[in-house]
């Protein structure tokens, strides 16, 4: 009978320790609809600092998930985001102004290009070391031909940077490429704003 009891005791406990490992290694999906890029810089990320993690290839999106043990689920996504990740997916111009007809506005074409070319100087300074978030908004007002008086071009850029980089020394460099991306704007109606990132991550 203590013969029994024992066997009984050890199963219980053997049965806890197989299902608390099976806790442990249970994984979860940490972000999904990624692209190729962001998911191999995500994993690169989290594998760096002792997280596993794997990508996950969605073959009717295209798309990408990551993939991570439940119990690091916190510290990943406190890490990721003083990277800069995953990056802010904007709502596309298209959504905004969704054409009806065969032919566009000419404010409709006006609001396309615009928001195209902050856009496209946006991800540009994205991919700048320490960039973790680039906002351009460009102003282009409509003049008159009938008038004199021309209202120039201008552009407002807000950069978060990583504090240990040193990219505040070059933000004559980052007005300068504003400058060339946008045909009629002048170096001095370029205004740059940089932040570095409040970061509360310890690594562990």
């Amino acid at each position: 009978m203590k013969n029994y009891k024992f066997n009984i005791k050890h199963f219980k406990l053997v049965s806890l320790l197989i299902f608390g490992l099976a806790l442990s290694g249970c994984q979860m999906e940490l972000y999904s609809s990624l692209s190729e890029d962001d998911a191999n810089n995500m994993l690169s990320i989290m594998l760096s600092n002792g997280i596993s993690s794997e990508k996950i290839k969605n073959k009717k999106s295209n798309a990408y998930a990551l993939m991570i043990d439940e119990n690091k689920i916190p510290k990943a996504i406190d890490l990721l985001k003083e990277h800069g990740y995953p990056r802010e997916k904007v709502t596309g111009i298209e959504e905004l102004f969704k054409k009806e007809g065969l032919v566009s506005s000419p404010m409709e074409e006006r609001v396309r290009y615009i928001y195209a070319l902050s856009q496209s100087v946006q991800e540009t300074l994205s991919q700048i070391d320490g960039v973790l978030t680039a906002r351009v908004h460009i102003v282009m007002p409509e003049n008159n031909p009938f008038i004199d008086t021309i209202k120039p071009s201008s552009a407002s850029v807000f950069i978060k940077y990583h504090p240990s980089s040193d990219i505040k020394n070059i933000k004559s460099k980052i007005k300068l490429i504003v400058e060339k991306s946008i045909e009629g704007l002048s170096y001095d109606k370029v205004s740059v704003v940089m932040l570095p990132a409040q970061l509360s991550y310890t690594r562990r």
